[in-house]
């Protein structure tokens, strides 16, 4: 191990760990680079408008996911951040440099794309939603997992995101709002 360059030691060690010191790599600068970067203002390109946009359905779903007590009493910010921060770098360079702004709406066209193409065949899907997200649902018949493809699709994807993305803000329950 002593030939190896640090960045490699970083992949070659316990996953819990590296995954501990990934975020720590990552979460210490971000706090600085939020400070430093101020709030872009709204986009006058489609590309930069689209971003507003998803970000702000981003951290809707965040903060829904915060109330049902995902990180505990307390989340640490530390994703609110690295979100926050994301925009605040995109939205300003794709405001200001048109080949970034290219790249971003190749980006989201991609992504488009992805989604159009994604998996459907019922196997593979319950053999995705159990190797990520822990959930058994061998038990359910093949014909209803087609017959909803599009749902157990977007659960392979983001389990139960999807469906805060979709709350309205009004729609929260009371004995869900931390106000209360």
């Amino acid at each position: 191990m002593a030939g190896l360059s640090a960045g490699r030691r970083l992949f070659t060690m316990h996953r819990d760990l590296r995954l501990i010191l990934l975020k720590r790599l990552v979460n210490v600068p971000l706090m600085l680079v939020d400070l430093l970067l101020p709030e872009p203002k709204t986009g006058k390109f489609p590309q930069t408008q689209m971003l507003g946009r998803m970000n702000a359905r981003m951290l809707k779903v965040y903060h829904l996911d915060c109330l049902q007590g995902t990180f505990g009493k307390q989340p640490d910010g530390n994703f609110e951040r690295l979100l926050r921060v994301g925009f605040k770098v995109l939205a300003r360079i794709s405001e200001d440099d048109p080949y970034y702004r290219k790249w971003v709406g190749l980006v989201m066209l991609l992504a488009a794309d992805e989604w159009a193409g994604r998996e459907k065949d019922p196997q593979r899907l319950k053999r995705q939603i159990k190797e990520m997200w822990h959930m058994d649902i061998d038990c359910l018949p093949d014909e209803l997992i087609a017959a909803h493809v599009d749902d157990f699709a977007e659960d392979a994807l983001c389990d139960f995101l999807g469906n805060l993305a979709r709350v309205e803000v009004g729609d929260i329950p009371s004995f869900l709002d931390q106000k209360n």
